[in-house]
């Protein structure tokens, strides 16, 4: 045991010092996380940047609800399910999609009510693989959650690249968005380069990045995961494709929400091409893990994306996308409470996961 003090009924409660030290180093971390988050939204209120009183449109604009669902579930629930249902079938896990519809929701909601916790997509995950027998369902299924969210980044590139390129003069001419450009430019390159090495047939045993990947440097074994999950696409990468298809439909329909938003509230009418640029960045910023939704710097992202490309109110529009969205999340409480009773508690799928659980959520 260590020199430090520690609550003495922990031992009776049958928590160990380690487990002790694991939730107070998680408690901490999320509190400094939901500290910074909340600096950042008390900077852009008391900077007149953002109303969170602008969320009533939510309610009392019908056309805006309206939207709001109908990206919520035809974008993020239909055609995201169907990407991830694809990549479980590549691996050779069939599921039905609405068993997958269903797990999405759970993960869903779990990411939106317990940041910090075992991630919503790890916990889909393993439903998934109590459905799945052998050790090889658990590393495929993880492996489709890591590969999911990859995708999902590449299309983000896709989509920024393609409206750079259509608008180039526009972004051109304005010297604070030539490092995004770089940014894109690079990021689209490694992705493609990326894409080749992985579908690039190796003999067996003379892979030389699964080499590389496999020493034991930082960060390495997260790569080495998500290469080896888009090597087993190798005999048929037209899913690959597909999955990145789909993903850039999602984020069409979600830049055509966000352009509706713009336009509707503030009046302003950007270009179609400018949003498809300046949007994928500011959801790039969300995925660092600080809060549910990218709050806090998606904020911060979108205000000064918008004030880059001349627009106002970038701070309020990403504010009612994505708490419109939150609030939707909920309903996956439906289904987890289903799957809970059926399955297990989080406590049981935190004691199955182990470590494995953990390093996946840091990816």
């Amino acid at each position: 045991m260590s020199g430090h003090a520690w609550p003495s009924y922990l031992p009776l409660a049958g928590i160990g010092v380690s487990e002790y030290n694991t939730a107070m180093r998680m408690l901490i971390q999320t509190i400094l996380k939901l500290t910074v988050v909340a600096a950042l939204l008390m900077w852009l209120t008391h900077s007149d940047k953002l109303d969170f009183r602008h969320l009533r449109v939510l309610i009392d604009d019908p056309a805006i609800f309206a939207a709001n669902l109908a990206l919520w579930s035809f974008a993020y629930i239909g055609v995201s399910t169907l990407r991830w249902w694809l990549l479980l079938r590549g691996v050779g896990l069939h599921v039905g999609y609405m068993r997958a519809v269903h797990l999405q929701l759970i993960g869903f909601f779990l990411n939106t009510t317990m940041p910090g916790a075992v991630g919503g997509d790890i916990v889909k995950a393993v439903y998934l693989i109590r459905d799945q027998k052998g050790s090889q369902g658990k590393t495929r299924a993880m492996l489709t959650v890591l590969l999911d969210r990859a995708v999902g980044l590449a299309a983000l590139f896709v989509m920024a690249a393609i409206a750079i390129a259509y608008n180039f003069e526009f972004f051109l001419q304005r010297p604070p968005m030539v490092p995004l450009m770089v940014f894109i430019a690079v990021g689209l390159a490694a992705i493609l380069v990326g894409f080749g090495i992985v579908m690039y047939p190796f003999k067996p045993g003379k892979d030389p990045f699964r080499s590389l990947l496999s020493r034991p440097w930082p960060g390495f074994s997260a790569v080495l995961k998500i290469y080896e999950a888009l090597s087993a696409y190798r005999q048929q990468p037209w899913i690959l494709l597909a999955a990145v298809g789909l993903s850039i439909v999602v984020q069409s329909t979600a830049v055509l929400y966000a352009l509706f938003l713009t336009e509707r509230l503030t009046g302003q009418t950007p270009h179609f091409s400018v949003f498809c640029t300046i949007y994928p960045i500011g959801i790039m910023t969300t995925a660092l893990p600080l809060a549910p939704g990218g709050l806090g710097l998606g904020h911060l992202a979108f205000e000064k994306l918008f004030t880059m490309v001349g627009l106002t109110g970038g701070a309020n529009i990403f504010n009612i996308t994505a708490l419109g969205q939150l609030f939707l999340n909920l309903f996956g409480f439906i289904p987890y409470l289903f799957y809970r009773s059926s399955m297990g508690s989080l406590k049981s799928i935190q004691d199955k996961l182990g470590s494995d659980s953990e390093s996946a959520a840091r990816v």
